[in-house]
């Protein structure tokens, strides 16, 4: 267990303030209180209405919570999945990396230990998401009646690739937003993801050998083919045309 840095002027029974607990530990306040709920670490003596005492323990608790999450071999994959979650409901802007690190249930500097800044956590966010995008894509092909099936029908290429790109779109339009200001590096975020995506998209119809723009050009040709559908939804009076279309796509991405 790691030992808390040496005080001259500590004893067990000193109490100190929530800012020097956060000072000693660096562990932020929210993290702190997080863990004060979930029972994580010893309840705090109350001295007044709005204030706690903390003391050795406290301490001991907060250090022992981050050196087991430093070495947790899963404490990326769970600040990857609570970023992901973070940057889909909220723009880039509302997202900080105590939110991030309190959903996780890690301290702050855990992340850091991982990441170097947020712009490097939503870049994670983003690879993760299309890292697992094209197996997907594939299975929910394969189920839904093959690349030839898809051609004929063009309200199921719609629905399978509006599903392929639901959980990226999010951060892909925070990405143009970025870029539209001049933000080079989201530009260059932004071109990736779409090429991604577009290869996930043309790999059903032309197969693991061929070579990459083959298949970009292949998927663009696909997603042509879903926005004019979309565009045709739009403007009709029914969305979607098919109830059962959207069941059989739930089934197909469970695949």
């Amino acid at each position: 267990m790691p030992k808390p840095p040496a005080d001259p002027d500590s004893s067990p029974d000193r109490r100190f303030s929530l800012s020097e607990l956060v000072a000693r530990s660096g562990v932020p306040a929210s993290t702190i209180h997080h863990y004060r709920r979930a029972g994580m670490i010893p309840p705090p003596a109350r001295e007044s209405a709005n204030r706690f005492g903390y003391d050795e323990r406290h301490l001991e608790a907060l250090l022992a919570i981050r050196g087991q999450a430093a070495a947790d071999p899963e404490c990326r994959d769970r600040v990857v999945a609570a970023a992901i979650e973070a940057f889909q409901t909220r723009s880039y802007s509302e997202v900080t990396v105590s939110d991030i690190a309190e959903a996780a249930e890690v301290a702050k500097g855990t992340v850091y230990r991982h990441f170097a800044s947020k712009e490097d956590l939503l870049t994670a966010a983003i690879e993760s998401l299309l890292a697992d995008t094209e197996s997907r894509f594939a299975s929910a092909v394969t189920a839904l009646g093959g690349p030839f099936g898809l051609t004929a029908a063009p309200e199921k290429t719609a629905m399978v690739f509006g599903h392929l790109v639901a959980g990226v779109l999010p951060m892909l339009l925070e990405l143009g937003a970025r870029a539209a200001k001049g933000h080079e590096p989201s530009a260059d975020q932004a071109r990736h993801v779409l090429r991604t995506l577009a290869e996930a998209a043309g790999r059903p119809f032309t197969g693991r050998a061929a070579e990459a723009e083959e298949a970009i050009k292949a998927g663009l040709a696909l997603i042509q083919s879903a926005f004019a559908t979309v565009l045709a939804w739009a403007v009709g009076p029914d969305w979607p045309p098919d109830d059962g279309l959207a069941d059989d796509l739930a089934s197909a991405a469970t695949v």
